[in-house]
């Protein structure tokens, strides 16, 4: 689930929180042959153990740092899985009538990442304490800790995306320092990490504060400029050794870049090395 999707979801959605229940499995437990709930939507937040959830048949690996949402009646089975007990919370939620055809998210499951929250636990564990309580305040304060939950969810899913995509975005740094030489591109880097090209660029941009091409070809000249200062190589051999096959190009690029061609950038560096 794209997490951009998901904030802009819960940011103008109607959400109302309506009921939550905890419930705890032995392992090896099945729970099958039933529904998620009518009119309502659902968070399924792990507190404990293990269990693989399906809905609509489509299978969910959950533990702590794993919540899924689900859409209302939806098959759904549960199978406790591992050495200790299963336990989890259902969060309900839902929309108004008119708004189900404008947010189509309310109606289907997918799995957010959170890593594992003590904070969203406790805040499940306060809204489950709060609920059984009867009276008005009790009712307010258990919307207020539901949006609270929500934004918990919210801003760890959140964190969660911005560090794996820093470590992705590394790693392409880490692709382009090792193949500049090639002929390498933006499509080919992005294949190769397994992410969709724009967003690929856009993370990279997010990440290093230049769009991947661009930082291709800076990484490329400053290694050019660090051979050129080496007298006896010739510019068409250094165009090479960076990556470009056409060295009238390359020259091109070069110049573009530092406002010499190689050749007189090489011839400056020669007479500032004689001063020094």
């Amino acid at each position: 689930m794209d997490i951009k999707y998901l904030i802009d979801y819960f940011a103008h959605a109607s959400v109302k929180f309506t009921d939550v229940f905890t419930k705890k499995m032995e392992p090896g437990e099945v729970d099958a042959g039933r529904t998620t709930a009518p009119e309502k939507c659902g968070l399924v937040v792990p507190l404990a153990g293990s269990a693989i959830f399906s809905f609509n048949g489509t299978p969910y690996m959950m533990e702590p740092g794993m919540i899924a949402h689900a859409g209302p009646q939806m098959p759904i089975e549960v199978r406790a899985t591992g050495h200790k007990g299963w336990e989890y919370a259902v969060v309900h939620y839902s929309l108004p009538t008119e708004e189900i055809n404008l947010y189509p998210l309310a109606e289907q499951h997918f799995l957010i990442n959170t890593g594992f929250n003590t904070q969203i636990i406790s805040h499940v564990q306060q809204l489950v304490e709060s609920y059984s309580f009867p009276g008005n305040m009790a009712v307010f304060k258990s919307k207020t800790l539901f949006m609270n939950l929500l934004e918990d969810i919210l801003v760890a899913a959140k964190m969660q995306v911005l560090d794996s995509a820093s470590e992705l975005m590394e790693q392409a740094l880490q692709y382009i320092h090792e193949n500049y030489a090639q002929q390498i591109s933006v499509s080919n880097i992005s294949m190769e990490l397994g992410i969709e090209r724009r967003r690929f660029a856009y993370l990279f941009e997010q990440h290093t504060g230049m769009n991947p091409s661009t930082y291709i070809t800076e990484y490329r000249i400053r290694r050019a400029k660090d051979l050129l200062e080496y007298g006896g190589i010739p510019v068409a051999e250094i165009a090479e050794c960076v990556g470009y096959v056409d060295c009238f190009y390359f020259s091109r690029v070069f110049k573009k870049c530092t406002g010499l061609s190689p050749s007189a950038y090489r011839k400056l560096k020669i007479e500032e090395a004689r001063y020094v």
